[in-house]
């Protein structure tokens, strides 16, 4: 149960400007925690250069990456606030002739950093659902990265920008989400998405899979974990909560035509929750798929134990 206060925040969360993390704020198991949206550009580096949040939204992928070096700095409760599918991940030039993924083996592909969650869930995907091995593209990328490069990687590093790189015809590909493209008017656009129609193949994906991939998990610093027993209840509480107001609030559903419907049809096709929280078989099965493509991609020498990396509520 969370009281509405202005007093100041024992903790302070840091994560995405999500509808199911609003009223996040709030006392919960005796703890006062705040919430903020610094933005998520950086946030993940910031915190493994300096380890400077006591509680943030972190990335899954280099979670289990920490976790697998011997890392134990920091420790997972099972909330995923962000989950995405990632088949229109890869974007083109207008004028190439590339329209499927599996024409992908053999070229050139640009990523904003190699070890990220986004970046091992495309790899995966490629390898199980279009044949074409992580090997089998060489991946383009800037020097400084979150992680080491995974023994016999296929990786190119370079100081030029990607997208530059991709408009010059340097790669013939780029896992892109923040576009300067996508701000133009959509008749100056000189980019496109690989697949033409990714929903489809999304949809289609999740009916044979039951795989909605998860992204990002939340963390705790060790320290502070340690200092504060009753931590991980109060922040699955909060999330739970906040998450919970946001469903029955249906936010995002009233605010664009047709909302609703789809909202209904949503609920429907993940069983009535589409971000499920905690340790629950479905969530097992998505975190044992990104460990085993973790795995694939030389990040982890062995599957981890789920139980043992996650903290969960008393």
């Amino acid at each position: 149960m969370s009281e509405i206060s202005t007093s100041e925040p024992e903790f302070t969360i840091r994560g995405g400007d999500y509808e199911h993390t609003l009223g996040i704020a709030g006392v919960y198991a005796g703890v006062r925690l705040g919430y903020e949206a610094p933005g998520m550009q950086g946030l993940f580096a910031k915190m493994l250069e300096s380890r400077c949040y006591e509680i943030c939204e972190f990335s899954l992928a280099n979670y289990l990456t920490l976790r697998a070096t011997g890392q134990d700095w920091l420790t997972a409760v099972p909330i995923f606030p962000y989950r995405a599918f990632r088949h229109s991940l890869a974007i083109v030039r207008r004028d190439s002739d590339l329209v499927n993924l599996s024409q992908l083996a053999g070229k050139r592909v640009g990523v904003e950093d190699y070890s990220m969650t986004a970046a091992v869930w495309f790899r995966g995907l490629l390898e199980d659902e279009y044949g074409v091995g992580h090997k089998d593209v060489t991946w383009v990328t800037r020097a400084k990265q979150r992680f080491p490069f995974p023994a016999r990687a296929r990786v190119e590093t370079t100081t030029h920008d990607l997208e530059d790189l991709l408009h010059d015809g340097g790669i013939d590909a780029f896992l892109g989400m923040l576009l300067r493209d996508s701000a133009l008017p959509a008749e100056e656009r000189r980019l496109r998405p690989l697949v033409n129609d990714a929903q489809k193949e999304e949809e289609a994906y999740f009916e044979r899979t039951s795989i909605y991939p998860i992204h990002h998990c939340v963390v705790i610093r060790n320290d502070v974990l340690e200092r504060n027993q009753g931590l991980v209840t109060a922040v699955c509480s909060a999330y739970a909560g906040a998450k919970e107001r946001a469903y029955r609030r249906q936010l995002g559903a009233t605010m664009v035509p047709w909302g609703k419907a789809y909202w209904a049809k949503t609920f429907q096709r993940f069983g009535g929750d589409p971000l499920p929280y905690g340790l629950t078989a479905s969530n097992r099965r998505v975190i044992d798929r990104l460990a085993g493509h973790l795995k694939t991609q030389g990040f982890l020498p062995q599957m981890p134990a789920i139980d043992a990396v996650f903290a969960v509520s008393e």
